[in-house]
C-alpha cells in the first residue's frame, strides 16, 4: 500500500506519512508530560497548560500536510515530533524489542540508501520533492524523519537501562556517529543516516544488558 501510494502520488504520500508522524509525536509529548506530572505528584490541573501546545502541534501538522507551513516551522515540527515519538517508544517498549526495532530500521535504511529504492519507486523527477518533505536540512546535509526517531528511541532506551549518565554517554556516541556519517557522505555523496550512529549508540545498552 505504501509503495503503491509513493509510486502514484509521491509527494502527497510523503506528506501524509510526515503528518501521521507529527500528529503521533504531538500525542506522544502530551502522554509523556502527563506521566511525568503524575509521577511527580503535581496536580492534574497543571496538565491543562499543555492543551495549547497540543493544539499548536496538530495545527502545524495539518498546515504541513497542505504545504502551508514555513520551512523553519516544518523543521521544528519534524525534529520535535519525531523525537517525542521516539522517546515514548523507547521508554514504553521492552529494551530488547527496542533494540531489535532499531536494528530493523537501520537495515531498512542501509537497504534503501544503497539500492536507491526510493528513487526506483518515485522516479528521479519526484525524488527531490519527497526528500524535501521528509527531511530536515542541517547545514549542507539532510537528516530524515526516521533518523530523529531512531536517535530518540536509542537515547530513551539507554536512559531506562543505564540512567542519566548512560543516556548522556549514548547521546555523545550518537552525535559522534552522526558527524562521522556526514564526513562519509562528503566523499560518497550519500550515506545511511542510521548505521554508524545506531551501531555506536547500541554499545552502552548492550553492555548494560549483559551486566543485568
Amino acid at each position: 500500500m505504501l509503495v503503491f501510494g509513493l509510486k502514484r502520488h509521491p509527494e502527497k504520500s510523503a506528506r501524509l506519512i510526515v503528518a501521521g508522524v507529527t500528529v503521533a509525536g504531538t500525542m506522544s509529548g502530551l502522554i509523556l508530560l502527563k506521566v511525568s506530572l503524575q509521577a511527580s505528584g503535581v496536580s492534574p490541573a497543571l496538565f491543562l497548560v499543555s492543551v495549547p501546545i497540543g493544539y499548536l502541534g496538530l495545527n502545524w501538522s495539518l498546515k504541513g500536510y497542505f504545504g502551508s507551513l514555513s520551512q523553519r516551522k516544518t523543521n521544528i515540527l519534524i525534529m520535535a515530533s519525531a523525537s517525542l515519538l521516539g522517546s515514548l517508544i523507547g521508554t514504553s517498549l521492552p529494551t530488547i524489542i527496542a533494540v531489535l526495532f532499531l536494528v530493523l530500521l537501520t537495515s531498512l535504511d542501509v537497504l534503501a540508501v544503497e539500492s536507491n529504492a526510493l528513487v526506483n519507486i518515485v522516479g528521479d523527477v519526484d525524488y527531490d520533492h519527497v526528500l524535501s518533505v521528509a527531511t530536515t536540512p542541517l547545514e549542507k546535509y539532510l537528516v530524515g524523519l526516521g533518523d530523529f526517531l531512531a536517535y530518540s528511541i536509542l537515547a530513551s532506551a539507554s536512559l531506562k537501562v543505564l540512567g542519566v549518565e548512560g543516556a548522556i554517554e549514548t547521546s555523545v556516541l550518537i552525535l559522534s556517529g552522526a558527524i562521522l556519517t556526514f564526513q562519509i557522505a562528503k566523499s560518497r555523496k550519500k550515506a545511511p543516516g542510521l548505521l554508524v550512529p545506531v551501531s555506536l549508540g547500541l554499545i552502552p545498552i548492550i553492555l548494560g544488558l549483559l551486566r543485568i
